[in-house]
């Protein structure tokens, strides 16, 4: 028997929800002021290549799959590490208080951050797990610690032996593979063989195909349910379906407008939600059967800035932010169809900031969301002699990170560990191997004494081995036990899948 937990919100109450910590105006400033607050955290010294008076807004926020820590990148071109504030709990000392957040890590990169991604099975327990994937304009992809170490790099470079940035990254489920999103490619790195080693798979079969996918890769996700399929959307309008086993194109979706900025499954698999450039819709595809949509979620996004969206552990809350800095939570499993309006489907909202909310996270295991605000500012000409215009040219600047508390309780889940039909081929396989050692042990002499070991197999099986404990074993059965004990040592190794240490 197995029990596992799982924080299930409430939104029914229509509470509001309380702020627990936040960034206050700690970036509410230009680059260089914000890169002056953090210079004894910010790693990678390089020459600033942007507008040192630009403003310094949030563009993204992910939450580690452990949920203890929160990465986020923003327009100075750092990516910055959070920790888990104290007060999560409402029993906890400081439960009435907004604490401040400050950076405990701040990398330095040397163009535009793309995308970023942790490391699957990323656990705070299990340090060698601890890492993250970034992706730059015209930089190799690197693996970094959460120490701010370099672990690996993989690079694709273009025919005049550039480096080139991915648009897109997704870790495949186990955490074995890099997928990296290009300009009508997709390329697959190993893990464990950091270098210019990929697998290319062109979207498309000549330039000026009809079939395919075209276009700029420039978001990934995989299905939750183990079933190999994953989810490439475009800038060119279409979002492709592909099989991990084999890496073809299942599935093509079209009929919507401007380049897609993100995918993402349900947590059941059955659906995919999707989310374009300068649209107001959030799109929501079943792909059992995908002739049309199956519904859309309505919120102001009218805008070529990206706007993230989440889906909670539970797979029943979807939270968004818009362009008048509000939180929007909709419940997607009320009335899978057309017939449900979108004001029907949302379950909250509340004004979390004062400019654009760029993002929007659920954490995977805390009661907690986090948010994120802002957006690039142009200073406009403003006609002295109309007050009007003054007023109007008046900008506000909120470049925020907030955690906010969410009302809900913890549900527990047991399930049995049976037996599957791979675990059983694995014991057979064990069994034989072990009747084997047995039939040459017996060959020892009946004054032997017998003791055992254990050895693991790949499947954690302990398959009890007869081994000699005296001179009289022959070599026939030393040589079978070494060998057994080191192919058992090799399984536990490749079972154990760890990215590569520093380097």
């Amino acid at each position: 028997m197995t029990s596992y937990s799982v924080f299930v919100p409430d939104f029914e109450q229509k509470e509001e929800l309380p702020l627990i910590s936040s960034t206050f105006d700690r970036y509410n400033d230009s680059i260089k002021n914000s890169l002056g607050k953090d210079k004894d955290l910010v790693q990678q010294k390089f020459d600033l290549n942007l507008q040192p008076d630009s403003n310094n807004f949030f563009r993204n926020a992910k939450w580690s799959p452990d949920g203890s820590c929160l990465l986020t990148s923003s327009a100075d071109d750092v990516v910055r590490l959070f920790q888990l504030p104290s007060n999560v709990y409402e029993d906890t000392e400081n439960a009435g208080k907004v604490l401040p957040m400050e950076p405990t890590l701040g990398i330095r990169q040397g163009e535009s951050i793309y995308d970023f991604v942790w490391f699957p099975s990323m656990t705070a327990q299990d340090p060698s797990t601890c890492c993250f994937l970034t992706s730059v304009r015209d930089h190799p992809i690197q693996l970094w610690d959460v120490t701010g170490a370099v672990r690996a790099s993989y690079s694709a470079v273009d025919h005049c032996e550039r480096f080139i940035g991915p648009n897109a990254l997704a870790f495949n489920l186990d955490g074995s593979k890099i997928y990296a999103g290009y300009e009508n490619m997709i390329e697959i790195f190993d893990v464990h063989r950091p270098g210019p080693d990929s697998k290319k798979l062109p979207t498309i079969t000549k330039r000026k195909s009809k079939k395919g996918q075209k276009g700029i890769i420039s978001c990934l996700d995989f299905c939750p349910d183990y079933s190999g399929l994953y989810a490439a959307g475009s800038y060119s309008q279409s979002i492709g379906i592909y099989d991990e086993t084999n890496n073809e194109l299942c599935l093509k979706l079209t009929g919507f407008e401007g380049g897609t900025t993100q995918v993402k499954f349900s947590k059941d698999g059955t659906l995919l939600f999707s989310v374009s450039r300068h649209s107001n819709d959030i799109l929501c595809w079943d792909i059992r059967d995908s002739a049309n949509i199956l519904f859309q979620l309505n919120r102001p996004g009218k805008t070529n800035q990206r706007i993230s969206f989440d889906i909670d552990a539970t797979g029943k809350y979807l939270i968004t932010g818009d362009q008048e800095g509000h939180v929007l939570i909709y419940d997607i499993t009320t009335g899978e169809s057309e017939d449900v309006e979108t004001k029907e489907r949302l379950v909250h909202s509340f004004k979390a900031h004062n400019d654009v909310t760029s993002c929007a996270t659920f954490n995977p295991v805390y009661p907690v969301i986090a948010s994120c605000s802002g957006q690039r500012k142009f200073v406009l000409p403003q006609d002295e002699s109309d007050e009007s215009d003054d007023e109007e040219g008046e900008q506000v600047i909120d470049n925020t990170l907030k955690v906010w508390r969410v009302p809900g309780q913890y549900q527990w889940y047991t399930y049995d560990v049976e037996s599957t039909d791979m675990t059983t081929g694995t014991t057979d396989m064990v069994t034989e191997t072990t009747d084997m050692v047995t039939e040459t042990t017996d060959m020892v002499t009946e004054t032997t004494e017998i003791t055992t070991v254990d050895m693991v197999t790949e499947t954690g099986t302990h398959v009890m081995v007869t081994e000699t404990a005296t001179d009289m074993v022959t070599e026939t059965s030393t040589d079978v036990v070494s060998d057994q004990m080191t192919a058992a040592a090799a399984l536990e190794s490749e079972a154990n899948n760890i990215p590569p240490k520093s380097v």
